[in-house]
């Protein structure tokens, strides 16, 4: 018997990996079926296989019940199956409760609570238990005396949510982390519980793997929403619907799913999605407004910094960083700076564009999303001087490496577009967390289930991060955007 299950073992090794002489071409993902083709029909097509899409499609399943005879069909397609650009494994792995936004620090605090539970929620039968190698840790929000009272407002916000949050003068902050400049920083704030990173990789593929027991398909593919004919397009106000195909890689080839309901968790190309040629415009409108921005996360070592004691740091600058495993090495990054005009366009009066247009002139460059490459001297030019400033150890730090990844960044208000399209009745929406998405996906992930199956939002009120704020021209801001 034990040399079975050990021959059961080695040719599950085998399945899994690459083709003698292939290269990689052989490989499954796991959770992925060996048919490359979608199945025919699904009840719900989740485009986008990333934290969020796979957390639709778990919550989906768990939310269910035993009410449906042979189960939902859920389909997760992912047009990237090797992640190599995808933005959960490439961020940095962060959860805090210090948000702007009273959903946004709900959503934290529901998160929270699940991954300190995971295993109750994702852990699989005969498979090792999910360690996401959590690091606690707070986060150190520095403001300057222009910000000071707006950080004092928003800490009183998250105090009433029940985040545990504190508020630290120079002098406070200079005890607790000598290491650090406190010159010119009138007031932080300071994460207790709650917060700290963990590795993304292990909790999308905690999601996936959970998620695939629960009967979840999945396929690599491109997923598109096809233009309907003319006769289907009426210039009504009544609801339409959307199928959906998908593109399989590597060929001419799309592949029909009729499907009851789409979910857009398309991440940075959730833009995207229903801007295929033909489809009319009018039912886009307001368009989707998430667009990739891509952001570089660099590794440096100082063997003279902060130690272990350093939190997740956001200057008042804009430039971050947090401990990067043990023995002084850390990584950080930093935003360029929002300039865009927000709000409807009755808000843009003289004043107004003469303070954006002054912005815009003194702004850094947004990178060209285009590709995943570094520009490291943007790192020597403007991340660097920051981190020296605030951290004088860190003039002789080393750097190690570099990465970029996107954020799928809702360029009206930097929040999520959680709910139902206004105007084609089977399309939902779950992206455009602009950064936040990972620490936000087991609450988004649930939420948008339970507008799918329920038609209401049950465990967090989420109403006002649906589509009436884009078609009402109201946005929601978020502030604590890193």
């Amino acid at each position: 018997e034990l040399g079975q299950s050990l021959e059961r073992m080695a040719q599950t090794l085998r399945d899994q990996l690459p083709a003698a002489g292939s290269a990689g071409g052989g490989w499954i993902p796991p959770g992925t079926h060996p048919d490359p083709r979608p199945p025919d029909e699904a009840d719900v097509v989740v485009v986008g296989g990333g934290v969020v899409g796979w957390s639709v499609a778990y919550w989906l399943k768990v939310l269910e019940g035993r009410r449906r005879r042979h189960g939902m069909r859920v389909l997760v397609v992912e047009r990237d199956p090797m992640y190599s650009r995808a933005s959960t494994v490439l961020s940095a792995g962060g959860i805090r409760q210090q948000f702007s936004l009273r959903e946004n620090i709900q959503m934290s605090r529901f998160s929270a609570s699940f991954l300190r539970n995971i295993n109750e929620y994702l852990g699989v039968p005969n498979e090792p238990p999910i360690d996401i190698q959590f690091r606690p840790g707070g986060y150190l929000f520095l403001a300057s005396p222009q910000n000071a009272a707006a950080l004092e407002a928003t800490v009183q916000l998250q105090r009433d949510e029940g985040a545990q949050v504190t508020l630290l003068s120079p002098t406070q902050l200079k005890e607790k982390f000598p290491w650090m400049n406190t010159e010119d920083v009138a007031v932080a704030s300071y994460g207790l519980e709650d917060e700290g990173w963990f590795d993304p990789w292990t909790l999308l593929n905690a999601f996936r793997r959970k998620a695939t027991s629960l009967g979840v398909q999945s396929c690599s593919g491109e997923c598109v929403c096809v233009p309907l004919a003319p006769w289907e397009c009426p210039c009504s106000p009544d609801p339409l619907s959307v199928p959906s195909q998908v593109h399989m890689p590597d060929s001419l080839e799309y592949q029909p799913v009729a499907c009851a309901i789409v979910v857009n968790a398309a991440g940075a190309w959730a833009g995207k999605l229903l801007e295929a040629e033909g489809l009319p415009r009018g039912l886009c409108q307001p368009p989707l407004p998430i667009q990739p921005r891509k952001r570089y996360v660099f590794t440096w070592h100082c063997p003279n910094g902060p130690g272990l004691s350093c939190p997740f740091l956001i200057d008042t600058s804009g430039a971050y960083f947090r401990p990067d495993g043990a023995a002084g090495n850390y990584l950080g990054g930093m935003s360029p700076p929002e300039v865009s005009p927000r709000g409807p366009l009755r808000s843009l009066t003289p004043l107004f564009l003469i303070r954006h247009l002054q912005l815009i002139l003194f702004q850094e460059e947004e990178p060209d999303p285009s590709d995943l490459s570094v520009d490291h001297d943007y790192f020597q030019e403007q991340i660097w001087p920051r981190l020296a400033r605030r951290v004088p150890a860190f003039e002789s730090l080393r750097v190690r490496g570099s990465w970029a990844g996107y954020y799928d960044y809702n360029t009206f208000d930097q929040n999520g577009v959680l709910g139902p399209h206004p105007r084609l009745e089977n399309l939902f929406s779950a992206a455009g967390f602009s950064g936040h998405g990972l620490q936000h996906a087991p609450a988004a992930g649930r939420a948008l289930a339970e507008l799918v199956l329920r038609g209401r939002f049950e465990t967090l009120d989420l109403r006002r991060l649906g589509w009436n704020r884009l078609l009402d021209g109201e946005p929601l801001q978020e502030h604590g955007v890193v």
